[in-house]
């Protein structure tokens, strides 16, 4: 998907948990109405101090955070350091009502994804959508990139079967399993399976059959005896 099919993958209703972290509980319902009015389905959290916000990020999970500035007692800076301590990767969204540019930086260079103005509440969907959409491309590169390193390490497992195999492959003379590279026994036919494309059909070979029903034959008489 492009860039700008992101951006726009949004549809009405879809969930949104939010942490507010505010004082003001009319400023954090304004926060709400204007998210559900852009579409969103909201479920808000509201934190007020570092206690509340603390026991709330460690037993939730959230889509974002978005956090005034000015609280009672400390304020949004220490909140986005106790985020990274935690260890959460929630996207953080600054809502102020003034806030200097310099400060405005330093929030930005200690990790905030953005930050709004409260008399320009109308860009606080826009600015959601933007990091859920930025939040979306770095989980799947981390995917991606746990696929490569699995794949990568299946491709060294295959080359070692197989440089293996250009030589002697050990099977047990009594049990007919099989040892591979890493020293693990295993059935033959689990063995096939693992490391081809093909699937094992049982089945008996005309030899084994023949010894089959011999020993069932000398069995039959001391089944009549007893």
């Amino acid at each position: 998907m492009s860039n700008r099919g992101y951006e726009t993958a949004f549809v009405v209703g879809q969930s949104l948990k939010v942490l507010l972290l505010e004082d003001c509980r009319s400023d954090a319902e304004l926060c709400v109405r204007v998210l559900t009015k852009a579409g969103f389905s909201v479920s808000p959290d509201i934190a007020s101090t570092a206690e509340e916000f603390s026991e709330k990020l460690e037993n939730n999970d959230y889509d974002v955070v978005l956090a005034d500035y000015n609280l009672p007692a400390w304020n949004a800076l220490e909140a986005l350091e106790m985020l990274d301590e935690i260890g959460k990767d929630v996207p953080f969204i600054l809502v102020t009502g003034v806030l200097a540019e310099d400060t405005a930086l330093e929030f930005i260079s200690k990790g905030a994804d953005d930050y709004i103005l409260k008399d320009r509440i109308g860009r606080l969907p826009l600015a959601v959508r933007r990091v859920l959409r930025e939040q979306r491309l770095l989980e799947e590169r981390e995917r991606a990139a746990v696929e490569r390193e699995r794949l990568i390490i299946q491709l060294r497992e295959a080359a070692e079967e197989v440089k293996r195999l250009n030589g002697l492959l050990p099977i047990c003379l009594s049990c007919k399993k099989i040892l591979d590279a890493k020293g693990h026994w295993h059935r033959i036919e689990l063995y096939i399976q693992k490391h081809s494309r093909g699937n094992v059909s049982p089945c008996i070979c005309p030899e084994c059959s023949k010894r089959i029903s011999t020993q069932r034959t000398r069995l039959q008489p001391l089944k009549k005896a007893c």
